[in-house]
């Protein structure tokens, strides 16, 4: 866990002078009203179950994962082994994080950042969109987060892929599709992988 941190504060060094990142030249801006769009994935009221996966510098480590969104930008998630041990359990009221525990092999304030980060945006149930491309078939929906945009890769209502920036830099690339869930980090070798065990709609 010792070396996970260490490569996590040499990556941060190191995606400090990595490129800014556009979009390809084959989107063209729309004529854009603003507008609200919501999570075709997430729900408000709903409980999901999925098996986790999380890569991080070489170590594997996995596990059920609990998500449930009471209101919006309201949820709590856990990870528990498959022994029923807790590795984490955060909690978020209203854009308020609350960590009601973690493990100490993570208990470290870059760990829980990243992983309240990534959290956060993929149990965000709607956007405000600011802005459209097009390639002729795939619309990028442009939100923010904060001072951070957000592009959304929508097909009709289809969610497929989301881009989350950090400055004019690509952070995290969420990829959805119908088997599960892929996180993947641009500044630390990390990588989650979420199968939906159950969704209750």
């Amino acid at each position: 866990m010792k070396q996970i941190l260490k490569c996590s504060l040499f990556a941060i060094w190191l995606g400090s002078c990595s490129p800014s990142y556009n979009l390809p030249a084959e989107y063209q801006s729309m004529a854009t009203t603003p507008t609200t769009i919501a999570n075709p994935h997430i729900r408000v009221g709903e409980e999901y179950l999925y098996r986790a996966t999380i890569t991080a510098y070489g170590h594997t480590f996995s596990g059920l994962l609990v998500a449930k969104i009471t209101a919006d930008n309201t949820w709590r998630v856990a990870l528990t082994t498959d022994f029923g041990n807790t590795l984490f359990d955060f909690e978020n009221q209203s854009g308020k994080i609350k960590t009601n525990y973690i493990t100490p092999d993570l208990n470290r304030k870059i760990i829980i950042r990243t992983l309240t980060s990534d959290f956060k945006h993929l149990l965000k149930t709607h956007w405000q969109v600011t802005q459209k491309y097009t390639n002729g078939t795939i619309e990028v929906q442009q939100s923010k987060d904060g001072n951070d945009a957000v592009y959304l890769f929508t097909s009709g209502t289809n969610l497929s892929k989301q881009l989350n920036m950090q400055g004019k830099k690509l952070y995290t690339t969420f990829t959805y599709n119908s088997n599960n869930i892929t996180i993947e980090h641009h500044t630390f070798t990390i990588k989650i992988v979420l199968e939906p065990l159950i969704i209750n709609h």
